[in-house]
Formats: structure tokens, sequence, C-alpha cells
């Protein structure tokens, strides 16, 4: 073969290679691309068609992390919360040291009404992310559905250990030891909740109850009274205030 035409048929096959190491490189590289548009899609806010996207990802590479992670975030968003689950589970199963799934988990459940499911994610979650204040709200609003104090209860004692001055978690647990009859406690709590928002209408309405129906009837009063001028208007509160707190009609 001429020098010529050996030359040019050495730089006819090395572009042959060239071109088909690109179309192999992009051909193994769609499932990125399709996570990208994925992203672009749900960062403008178009979850159902980043769905497609991140689906068609996992699909060309079933083991792709970042794509099932996405389409697990999608489906949260749209409150698909069946597959949300199962692509939040996918991702844990691909790498059980990601700790984002284990948040999001037990909301899926819960939204399910899973409570049982949910209940266990719960704790979980609380292991994993133990400063996420609304994951101990859900577990004891599951407890509480369940009609266990005792454990709703003990999941607001945790949180008050973080969060010392929580003054929602203060207010229910003062709730469940007035249902639970710890009298002593909840009015303790109170004092606390009153001492952190004294316009705390709730708070003194509970108190004021407590207070009459242990017999202090002064302090229960003074308490309603506060309560009624904070805005509460609880039937309650009316009826004890007339029981207990309304000067008598002198007699003619």
């Amino acid at each position: 073969m001429p020098s010529t035409l050996l030359i040019r048929y050495k730089i006819l096959l090395l572009l042959v290679l060239f071109i088909g190491v690109n179309c192999a490189s992009a051909i193994g590289q769609e499932y990125v691309q399709k996570n990208l548009d994925g992203q672009t899609d749900y960062n403008s806010g178009d979850f159902e068609t980043a769905i497609k996207d991140f689906k068609a990802s996992v699909v060309l590479k079933p083991d792709y992390l970042k794509a099932h992670f996405n389409l697990a975030m999608a489906y949260y968003k749209m409150e698909y919360f069946d597959s949300a689950a199962v692509s939040f589970a996918k991702v844990t199963e691909l790498d059980s040291s990601i700790s984002l799934p284990f948040y999001y988990l037990p909301f899926c459940h819960y939204n399910n009404a899973e409570n049982e499911l949910a209940l266990n994610s719960f704790n979980v979650a609380i292991e994993k992310f133990p400063k996420k204040r609304e994951l101990y709200y859900y577990l004891a609003a599951i407890h509480a559905s369940n009609g266990n104090k005792n454990l709703e209860l003990l999941t607001y004692n945790k949180l008050l250990k973080l969060y010392p001055n929580e003054h929602k978690a203060i207010i229910q647990r003062a709730n469940l030891h007035n249902e639970l009859q710890h009298f002593e406690l909840a009015v303790k709590d109170l004092n606390k909740a009153i001492e952190l928002n004294e316009y705390e209408g709730e708070a003194y309405l509970l108190r004021g109850i407590i207070n009459i129906n242990t017999a202090r009837i002064k302090e229960g009063c003074a308490d309603l009274n506060m309560a009624e001028a904070m805005g509460e208007e609880a039937s309650a509160l009316f009826e004890l205030q007339k029981m207990h707190c309304e000067e008598p009609e002198p007699s003619e």
C-alpha cells in the first residue's frame, strides 16, 4: 500500500475509533443526562416530568443512587407516599450509610396511615436525627392515637430534655400529666409555660381547671379570669366561673 494511502487509512481508522468511543460514552452516560434533566424539572417545580426523567435514569442504570434518591424526593413532593417509601427504601438498600431516607420514610408511612411502620420508622429517625423536634411530635401523636399515654409522655420527656424551653411540648406534657392525674407535675409545667409566655391563655385555662378541681378555688378563679381576658372561649371556662367564681346574688 502506498505510503500516502496508508497514512489516510490510519487517520480514517483513528476517526472511526474516536467516533465509536464517543458514541459508546454517550450511550453509557445517558442515565446521567436523564438524572440531570430530572433535576432541572424538579427545580422548576415540574415534579411529574422529573419523575419520568428519574425513572428513565434508574431503568438505564438500576443501581444509580442519585437518581433513586431524586425519584423518591419527587414522589414525596407529589405526595405519592407509597412510591416515595419504595424509592427511599431502595436508596437505603443500595447504601445504608445515607441518612436522609431514614428522615423521610416515617412521614411516608404516617401519611399513609401505616401507624406501626411509622412508629418504628420515627424511632429510627430520632436515633439518626435526635435534634429534629418535629420527629418527636409525630411520634407522640402516634402514641396518642394508639391510646398509649405513657409512651406519649416519654416522648415529650425526651424532647424536653433536649429543649427545656420548648413551649408547645411543655403544654402538651402538662395536658398529659393532667389526664394521668399527675396534677402537681401538670401545674409545674404550666408555671413554666406561663413564665415563657405570660400571654398564653391555654396555660392559664388548664391551670385554672386543675386548681379548681384540687380545691384551690381562689387561685383557680384568678387563672380562669386571666384565660378569659386572653380570649379563651372554652365552655368549661364559663361553666367553672359560673359555679365557683361568681359572687352569689344577695337575697331579698
